[in-house]
């Protein structure tokens, strides 16, 4: 982990870290902690010198959110297409330079690069997805269970209340004959 204060050119104030002039050298995993010790979730930050730019979240994402990563040049802004790779093989290519992951899932965390032909590819991003806590009545196995007993319940009083019909009607006849 780096502090914000390991050269002159940073400076922590309030909940920020300011880097003046910034070198690939400061690239690592940062996180914020308060006077108390209360700490933020690592954040892993790349700095680059090469022309190309793979934009990915610092933090870690949620599944079931959707997330876009982005191609830049920092030489051109002009029309290009971005190959897009995931642990080292191709996984879309992209006339507008941005890919989105529309639902993220457990599977897709890994590292990320893209390349830009004629540009160069960018450094890896390590994309982080984390589980959403999800309350367990809403699996759907769940929800088939839950109204397997009530059907059950209701069934079981149904036979319940014929039984006693029975018996009470039983008991009348006896004490009619």
């Amino acid at each position: 982990m780096k502090l914000c204060s390991y050269t002159n050119e940073k400076t922590a104030a309030a909940s920020s870290c300011f880097i003046k002039n910034v070198y690939t050298d400061d690239s690592g995993e940062f996180i914020c902690e308060t006077g108390g010790g209360e700490k933020s979730n690592i954040i892993n930050i790349t700095v680059t010198a090469g022309p190309v730019i793979l934009e990915s979240p610092a933090v870690p994402v949620m599944e079931g959110e959707a997330v876009t990563l982005s191609c830049r040049n920092k030489t051109t802004s002009s029309n290009f297409t971005a190959d897009f790779y995931k642990d080292g093989i191709l996984i879309r290519k992209s006339s507008t330079g941005y890919m989105t992951i529309g639902r993220v899932l457990n599977f897709h965390e890994g590292h990320y690069k893209c390349s830009i032909s004629g540009a160069g590819e960018s450094p890896v991003s390590w994309l982080n997805v984390t589980e959403t806590e999800t309350d367990p009545s809403s699996e759907p196995g769940c929800h088939i269970y839950l109204i397997l007993r009530i059907v059950f319940t209701i069934i079981m009083v149904a036979l319940l209340l014929l039984l006693v019909g029975l018996l009470h009607c039983g008991k009348i006849r006896a004490t009619n004959c």
